[in-house]
């Protein structure tokens, strides 16, 4: 089972999986999706943790929209296994950053962002997956998906309740910006009620 950790800025990575157009496009809830990712991105740039992102091979790129939510360029791992596990210059990169904590979001929740969770887990990285940050063609399927890797032992929690997991506390010289972060997104996602 999984420890639960605090997701903190100097022990998590932010892993972002197939936000690719051809996909999002026919997801379920896609423009609540695309408003917690770009706060989760921003947020992670802000606090500097890093960020890794995968693309489906044969799928077409990243949506604009979270490639303009980098700062800077961002390494992309392309990849045909579902599970991102299945690269090995992936596992490397998580190695390499030497972080427990993965908080995970992007699609589609059943399929690859599943597969990788699972494997993550046994791979001894504590997962917070960020429930409105993930989707999938069909709701069923998503929020099947959520259960099985809840009882796997990931975190199941929120885009905004991580990024005030991971801020700590209101004493950072992020939180303003942070916080017009949060404003944003609420307001988006119609005051949060999604």
């Amino acid at each position: 089972m999984s420890l639960a950790l605090r997701a903190r800025s100097t022990n998590s990575v932010l892993l972002v999986i197939d936000m690719q157009e051809k996909i999002i496009n026919t997801i379920a809830e896609k423009e609540n999706l695309l408003h917690c990712l770009e706060a989760i991105i921003k947020a992670s740039n802000l606090l500097n943790i890093p960020s890794v992102v995968t693309q489906q091979e044969n799928l077409g790129d990243i949506a604009p929209i979270i490639r303009k939510s980098y700062q800077n360029d961002v390494t992309i791992f392309k990849k045909l296994a579902f599970s991102c596990c299945g690269v090995s210059e992936f596992r490397d990169k998580l190695q390499a950053l030497g972080r427990k904590i993965i908080v995970v979001c992007g699609v589609e929740t059943h399929i690859c962002v599943m597969q990788t969770v699972l494997d993550l887990l046994a791979l001894k990285y504590e997962v917070h997956l960020l429930r409105d940050a993930t989707s999938s063609y069909r709701t069923s399927d998503r929020e099947t998906a959520i259960e099985r890797m809840r009882d796997a032992g990931a975190c199941i929690s929120t885009t905004e309740s991580s990024i005030y997991e991971l801020m700590e506390d209101a004493q950072r010289p992020e939180f303003k910006q942070i916080l017009q972060i949060i404003k944003s997104l609420r307001a988006a996602t119609n005051s949060g009620n999604s």
